[in-house]
């Protein structure tokens, strides 16, 4: 049984040119019977088709301002579509703004009975709940303080607080978990697992994908308020890295040979260095069969070749690679000398290759660093740093996606019973 029915449902919003728009411009437009436009019209949510049945979890992803928080919005009634129809059954909580509905100079507690009100609450649900209500926000010791002396954090706690204790239908959650402290967090996602065992809807907007994917039946992505996919967890948040990829792809390095000026990428000069006595002037991501492939899986062999252009006789040179996470945390920096692999000297075209037989990383985007230095890795001849991209995406073959990596590993029992 469908107990929210999204049909054709679109939202636009004005973008206005002019920040002191107001109405003597329009007084002006009108006397003057110009037809001048003051603003553009932005289509958040275009033609969105979906239907969630009673007992689903449905994630929606997508990047910022692809429409999520709209969506939400209109499912919960905070916003009307100009396009299309909704219909929903059973009682909603939304926790979509931290301090939504909040009155900054009322107490914690005062704002229990207000928000709950909103809610659906009758004032004898509230008394009997409030003691739950407050124990589980944590905010005892501050529930007689004037709301406007909170945190973000405790204007979380408080609304999430609240939504989660008017027992609802449907549950409407934007991002806003991302606010609290760890312990919090995991309270919270205990809570909706509850939710999702007593047969409860949820529809979860989040950046974390693993929580997605974890948590969710179903996976929606958005992207510039369209609808591109609906479908299983893993495969539409893998879609969803392959569109961050191709957002994200860096410089593109010109075909084997020695570079001319003219061939060679505008770098900023903060990400390339180095003497170019040799130059790096490609690089690939290769599988088993040396086929070329910018999307890998968790777990995958990959070769990184490394082409190069020595102008002269180098000799001991120094190969290294290094592995960035999307948000700038190095996770490995082999080079050719720490390994004990040796070369001995250099010369005009080559290259070499770095050979990982199961690719420990969790799916996300890297960026890669490619270097040749001296022997005592102190003088850069070509120094590309964080210059190229590797998507790596989901393999259903492997369960835990936990953490930063996948260690392959197995468990053995070897007590009694």
């Amino acid at each position: 049984m469908d107990i929210i029915s999204i049909r054709n449902v679109s939202k636009k919003f004005r973008l206005y040119h002019e920040k002191n728009f107001n109405i003597k411009y329009a007084a002006l437009n009108f006397i003057t019977r110009k037809k001048t436009s003051y603003y553009d019209k932005f289509w958040a949510l275009k033609n969105i088709n979906l239907n969630i049945t009673k007992g689903e979890t449905i994630g929606i992803i997508g990047e910022n301002g692809s429409g999520k928080s709209t969506l939400l919005k209109i499912i919960a009634g905070i916003l009307y579509p100009d396009d299309g129809e909704i219909s929903k059954k059973g009682k909603i909580a939304a926790l979509i703004e931290v301090g939504a509905g909040f009155h900054y100079e009322l107490s914690g507690r005062e704002n229990i009975y207000i928000n709950a009100s909103i809610l659906g609450f009758s004032k004898k649900e509230i008394d009997a709940n409030l003691e739950k209500i407050i124990a589980f926000s944590g905010l005892k010791q501050f529930i007689d303080n004037p709301i406007k002396t909170y945190s973000s954090g405790m204007y979380l706690r408080l609304g999430f607080s609240i939504a989660i204790h008017v027992n609802p239908d449907i549950l409407l959650v934007d991002e806003v978990l991302a606010v609290g402290d760890e312990n919090f967090q995991k309270k919270c996602l205990q809570k909706i697992d509850r939710f999702r065992n007593q047969g409860k809807t949820i529809v979860l907007v989040s950046h974390d994908l693993s929580t997605i994917e974890k948590m969710c039946d179903r996976v929606v992505l958005l992207d510039n308020g369209m609808m591109l996919s609906d479908g299983n967890p893993i495969d539409v948040i893998s879609q969803y890295h392959k569109i961050l990829y191709e957002k994200e792809k860096r410089i593109s390095i010109p075909e084997q040979g020695e570079p001319s000026k003219e061939e060679t990428p505008q770098a900023d000069e903060i990400r390339r260095w180095g003497s170019k006595e040799v130059e790096i002037n490609r690089i690939e991501f290769l599988n088993e069969k040396d086929t070329p492939q910018d999307t890998v899986k968790t777990g995958d062999f990959i070769k990184v070749r490394i082409h190069y252009f020595a102008k002269k006789r180098i000799k001991n040179p120094v190969f290294g690679v290094a592995f960035y996470r999307e948000d700038g945390i190095h996770l490995n920096g082999p080079n050719t000398k720490t390994s004990d692999y040796h070369i001995a000297s250099i010369e005009g075209k080559g290259f070499i290759d770095y050979i990982i037989h199961s690719l420990p990383f969790q799916p996300g985007i890297y960026f890669i660093t490619v270097a040749i230095v001296d022997f005592l890795c102190l003088f850069d001849y070509d120094h590309w740093h964080r210059c190229f991209t590797l998507n790596i995406i989901e393999n259903e073959k492997i369960k835990e996606k936990n953490g930063v990596v996948h260690i392959s590993a197995e468990w053995r029992h070897h007590g009694q019973g």
